[in-house]
């Protein structure tokens, strides 16, 4: 169940959702503890970055050996087989390949139409995990699409904007390989950042957007100026302190402002942009980024739909839980809709 709340006459749009009734309890125990072992994790590898911030080559090496941590530690909740889709292999014979590294996913059933490419999180630093590598394939099963998940270069080896290169390059490879198939970009977290700096970008350049973009639990203001930011971090509810986001910021920032519209994308031109669809919860430290994201857009009369849910954690669409279920759902059918448009 959800109620519409307009905002004035705009094509911006906020929707509070209700989670489905009849959680799993064993999934929402599963998640207590993650988050618990998400927390000890973080203050652990923070209180190292603390240590490695100042030093570029002590941070590379620090990021180096806690990557491997990461990916053990997430690990899926559900397998592809579960999800109904698979991986498959990329283009080969007379096509071009990527410009990075890249996975590919597709529905076991139907015939897919389009390609959504999907933008990883991990703080700019950590590689695509196995956890987001499930949700990426439950995304191809519910929307009936190809997702092409490319790789790209990571902090702090690579500070901004290499990554966001990286990725305006996979869409320009695309727009090149098949040029009459529509594209719709999905990021979460982090990837939302380089999403939404790409599209930003490659529109001032005037070279072809997707027809939609939906952002996941995003993070695009490196400055940390949210007020949900430093409420949740001052009182504790978070999984996250806002100086652990601060230390990962600098990292991917070097050198760089974070109200750099290039780094924090929420303070880019809004003008122009394809339509968006935003999946937040008011429980996430980040939830003030969507809100303002969505301010943003009214102001440059664009299309947005915001969706608020009460009581999720951040990218909760990760795990298992029928709130997770229910986004995957509502942003594959915004997605299966913009392809075919």
């Amino acid at each position: 169940m959800s109620v519409a709340l307009p905002i004035d006459q705009s094509r911006v749009r906020l929707v509070e959702m209700e989670a489905p009734a009849g959680p799993d309890r064993l999934a929402l125990i599963r998640r207590r503890i993650a988050q618990a072992i998400e927390l000890r994790t973080s203050n652990w590898t923070m209180g190292l970055a603390r240590y490695f911030a100042g030093d570029p080559e002590r941070a590379i090496r620090f990021a180096s050996a806690v990557r491997p941590l990461y990916a053990a530690w997430a690990r899926p909740t559900m397998s592809l087989a579960q999800a109904e889709a698979m991986r498959i292999a990329g283009p080969h014979g007379a096509l071009p390949a990527p410009p990075t590294p890249s996975e590919w996913f597709a529905p076991m059933r139907g015939e897919p139409r389009g390609f959504v490419l999907y933008v990883h999180g991990g703080s700019f630093l950590a590689e695509r995990s196995p956890i987001i590598t499930s949700l990426i394939g439950r995304f191809a099963a519910a929307a009936n699409a190809r997702v092409f998940s490319p790789s790209y270069r990571l902090a702090p080896e690579h500070p901004c904007p290499a990554a966001i290169e990286d990725i305006e390059a996979a869409f320009a490879w695309l727009a090149r390989t098949w040029p009459d198939e529509p594209v719709v970009g999905v990021g979460e977290s982090a990837g939302a950042a380089i999403l939404l700096s790409a599209i930003q970008r490659m529109k001032a350049r005037g070279e072809p957007l997707p027809r939609g973009l939906m952002l996941l639990s995003p993070w695009i203001d490196l400055s940390l100026q949210g007020r949900s930011m430093a409420l949740a971090s001052l009182s504790g509810a978070a999984n996250r302190s806002m100086h652990s986001m601060a230390l990962v910021a600098r990292l991917y920032l070097r050198e760089r402002s974070a109200t750099d519209p290039l780094a924090s994308p929420l303070f880019g031109d809004m003008t122009g942009l394809p339509p968006m669809l935003i999946h937040a919860s008011r429980a996430d430290m980040l939830y003030d980024d969507a809100v303002r994201l969505a301010d943003r857009m009214r102001d440059a009369n664009g299309d947005l739909t915001l969706r608020l849910w009460t009581d999720e954690h951040h990218v909760w669409e990760r795990s298992r839980v029928p709130a997770a279920r229910q986004s995957i759902q509502l942003g594959a059918e915004f997605i299966r809709d913009r392809l075919a448009d």
